[in-house]
């Protein structure tokens, strides 16, 4: 199923949304230009045309173009369909952005309400590795070593505070995978013993000496910030010609929206943990999305934890104390204990 783009292929309409969705309903204002899309369960987007803004579930978002009207029509940026798909829809929604349209495909609602969260498995995955030395630090310390010091530690630390929970790591030398192998290897552990979540481990860098703190990502074609979507170009860059056609497939392939509304939750409990945990040491820079390539391809909820800047020689230092990495083991496993704990 295919919703075409509208207005120079930017966006795409209410009314073809509708089409597909009769849950979705609209009402408009337009003495004040303020309206409100409804969906399952009341859940609401509260917007004005021509704003950059729209407000679910009492949180402020700011979106990448303005709400429009035109020619009797609501014309809905895919910052806001994402976000339709992800909690006004009764169906699951499987999508993919493509140049001229959105490809869909619609599950039955019966696989929805039969869903449930249980943290059974974790994979964790440590950026990068072997000839990929990924970031470094002024005095030369590179960022495979600290995400690999890092997930065996967790991997230690949750083996101990959560016996039942399996735990599989991606790399456990210094080895380099390609970015579609770690997440191959999530769903392998997927397939074999069920529900998953996934977790890849990394530290931010810069061109300049003062960005600082941590951040969380999860999977989206449609990235929070210009940064974002650099970062995530900067990430995906070692992607290797002899897996081409395989990341052909991976990035042709349908992004889940029970799968992407699990990720930002699972991200959300995480940057909460960490905030607890961290705060006021480390600056708590928030959730994010981007279009990284190792998460995307995964089957579950997946996410990707900056833990903080090796370009800021203070903030370097920082992690790499002992002190540090008791606290960020336990910031995330109080995220994935609460994230377990909580209802879809």
């Amino acid at each position: 199923m295919q919703i075409p783009f509208e207005n120079n292929q930017t966006y795409i309409s209410f009314e073809s949304l509708k089409k597909r969705f009769p849950e979705l309903n609209l009402s408009i204002d337009y003495s004040t230009l303020k309206g409100k899309i409804q969906g399952r369960k009341k859940r609401e987007i509260l917007f004005r045309i021509g704003s950059f803004f729209y407000v679910y579930s009492k949180s402020l978002e700011k979106i990448s173009r303005p709400f429009l009207h035109k020619k009797g029509k609501l014309l809905l940026p895919p910052d806001v369909v994402e976000v339709i798909f992800m909690y006004l829809t009764e169906k699951e929604v499987s999508y993919s952005f493509r140049e001229n349209f959105i490809d869909l495909q619609i599950s039955d609602p019966e696989k929805i309400s039969s869903e449930k969260i249980s943290l059974k498995n974790l994979i964790i995955d440590p950026g990068h590795g072997g000839k990929d030395p990924g970031s470094s630090d002024s005095s030369g310390v590179q960022e495979k070593d600290i995400t690999l010091k890092t997930a065996k530690d967790l991997k230690t630390y949750l083996n101990k505070k959560y016996p039942n929970l399996n735990i599989v790591l991606t790399r456990s030398t210094d080895i380099f995978l390609e970015l579609e192998e770690r997440s191959e290897i999530a769903n392998q552990v997927f397939r074999k013993k069920g529900e998953s979540i996934y977790i890849s481990l990394h530290c931010n860098s810069s061109l300049s000496t003062e960005p600082n703190g941590f951040e969380i990502y999860f999977l989206s074609q449609t990235p929070t910030t210009e940064n974002a979507r650099e970062l995530a170009i900067l990430e995906n860059k070692l992607l290797s010609g002899k897996y081409s056609k395989d990341v052909m497939k991976i990035r042709a392939s349908l992004l889940s929206s029970v799968v992407q509304r699990r990720s930002k939750k699972l991200a959300g409990f995480v940057e909460k943990g960490l905030e607890k945990q961290l705060s006021p040491k480390i600056l708590n820079r928030g959730v994010k999305k981007a279009d990284f390539s190792v998460l995307r391809g995964s089957l579950m909820p997946a996410i990707l934890v900056e833990m903080g800047y090796l370009s800021n020689s203070k903030e370097s230092k920082l992690i790499q104390k002992e002190k540090f990495r008791i606290r960020l083991l336990k910031g995330i496993a109080g995220g994935l204990h609460d994230y377990a704990n909580a209802k879809d």
